[in-house]
């Protein structure tokens, strides 16, 4: 009986073991999983009507650069004109802006500029959510009939609605007031050609003093810079003088000279100033006790003729100016060599061509 039980406990400690065995042998892991839900939420756009001007708005300035020293790119100029206007007209966006540009180079280290910004104000108005004609027209469909004045704001999905106030709304429909555009520069012929009829009094004069008249043929031309000429003239000046009592002089100077003219602006009627200098051929007639016929001596002189005048132009074609010439001349003749100088003040009308 025991040997019985002691066979009986055996078989259940084998069964036991094989049991045990068989669990480890069949073990599984597993693994986790996640699921991702995706979402494609969209954003109907927003669209505005654009109420644009029907005058054309303007904004210009001018500006010198110096190397080294101060620069302002035409590209940032640009901007800033434009930040004006936007200001000025009370608009929100400029439409067709175009600019033009003059530039004046005097070295390479100096430069100015002249810019002028055009384009038309417009508004934003009507802010809304698209409609379906709206719709048709971003998918770039045949739409129905539509106000075609619109202007479509954030047309790709996910961009924000712009708002705006009740009183905003008011102020932007409101049409800004005309702007006074000021008025374009006056321009110059290019070239000049200049006749001058003066009348001169000579209060210095080494030898002979008077009076006479003038006659001066000039050619000048513009330069880059709008308000400066540049040119070559000549001219004859006739002097009646009388030395003393008993001796007269009949002297004709005829100059070749340099001319440069300035201008104060680009007006119709504007001042000016005018330097000149050049050569001086003399000729001296001279008179001894009034006896034409039997006491007179021709002399020559060749030196250094200058002028300075302070003018005042009106239009094209008509100017007045006055001023001061001198010379200073070396003289040969029958009354032996010389120096001769001479100022004299002059009133002058000129017409130009």
């Amino acid at each position: 009986m025991k040997n019985f039980r002691f066979l009986l406990i055996s078989v259940f400690v084998l069964v036991g073991f094989s049991s045990c065995g068989t669990m480890r042998s069949t073990s599984t892991t597993r693994t986790a999983r996640t699921l991702e839900i995706e979402s494609d939420i969209q954003q109907l756009p927003t669209v505005a009507d654009l109420v644009v001007d029907t005058v054309l708005a303007k904004n210009d300035t001018s500006w010198t650069n110096i190397s080294f020293k101060h620069v302002m790119l035409k590209s940032e100029m640009r901007k800033v004109l434009l930040g004006e206007m936007l200001e000025n007209t009370n608009a929100d966006v400029i439409v067709q802006p175009r600019e033009k540009v003059q530039t004046k180079v005097y070295h390479p280290f100096k430069q100015s500029y002249t810019m002028q910004v055009v384009g038309y104000p417009a508004r934003y108005r009507n802010f809304r959510t698209a409609t379906e004609e709206d719709l048709r027209i971003l998918q770039g469909l045949d739409p129905q009939p539509v106000n075609y004045n619109t202007i479509y704001i954030g047309a790709n999905a996910g961009y924000s609605q712009k708002t705006i106030s009740a009183g905003d709304m008011t102020k932007a429909i409101t049409p800004s007031k005309p702007i006074k555009t000021k008025k374009p520069p006056y321009l110059r012929n290019p070239f000049i050609v200049g006749l001058e009829f003066g009348y001169y009094f000579e209060p210095i004069r080494f030898m002979e003093g008077g009076h006479g008249f003038t006659f001066q043929n000039n050619y000048l031309w513009r330069t880059k810079n709008q308000n400066v000429y540049l040119g070559l003239g000549w001219g004859m000046e006739m002097a009646f003088g009388r030395y003393d009592s008993d001796n007269d002089a009949r002297p004709i100077n005829i100059p070749v000279y340099f001319d440069s003219r300035f201008y104060f602006g680009r007006r119709k009627v504007i001042p000016f100033f005018e330097l000149r200098l050049g050569a001086d051929f003399l000729m001296d007639y001279f008179n001894h006790k009034n006896d034409w016929k039997n006491s007179s001596d021709l002399r020559y002189g060749l030196g250094m003729h200058y002028g300075g005048f302070l003018g005042l132009e009106f239009g094209r074609h008509v100017n007045i100016a006055f001023g001061t010439t001198g010379l200073l001349v070396g003289m040969l003749g029958d009354r032996g060599e010389g120096l001769e100088f001479g100022q004299s003040i002059t009133a002058k009308l000129g017409i130009s061509f």
